[in-house]
């Protein structure tokens, strides 16, 4: 699973990839798998990557109170994320194994959030993730 965040309009990627990415948006996993297939039908040589805008906190309420005060919540046409940082990952890594992306943009729902070091600690827990999978 390929990790990118956006900084200041920047597109990073925090893992390294062999396939030329290709960034998608969409409002929901469904269409997003959709758009996948239609991407991945023109060209299979390509890593679909899939924007969400994330807002995570300890709990449930306090991430869903940061994504309704930064304004996003239905706005911004992408999939949309509130929740603990289990919870972030269990949706990426269901993500890949559900073949809806190839990756995930993380996208700030709030300027507070710190993007390089949540898509570390993604890449971290998701890794260990595998790990205890694999044994």
């Amino acid at each position: 699973m390929r990790l990118f965040v956006v900084d200041e309009d920047d597109w990073n990627e925090l893992t390294d990839g062999g396939q030329q990415p290709v960034r998608v948006s969409a409002s929901d996993l469904k269409q997003a798998s959709r758009i996948r297939r239609r991407v991945r039908a023109d060209d299979d040589g390509v890593a679909v990557i899939l924007d969400v805008t994330v807002a995570v906190a300890g709990d449930f309420r306090s991430a869903r109170t940061a994504l309704d005060e930064a304004g996003t919540a239905g706005s911004d046409g992408t999939v949309r994320f509130a929740g603990t940082m289990e919870a972030l990952v269990g949706l990426i890594a269901d993500i890949g194994s559900a073949g809806v992306a190839d990756g995930v943009t993380l996208l700030a729902a709030s300027p507070r959030q710190d993007l390089d070091a949540l898509g570390r600690d993604v890449l971290g827990r998701l890794a260990l993730r595998n790990q205890a999978r694999a044994s």
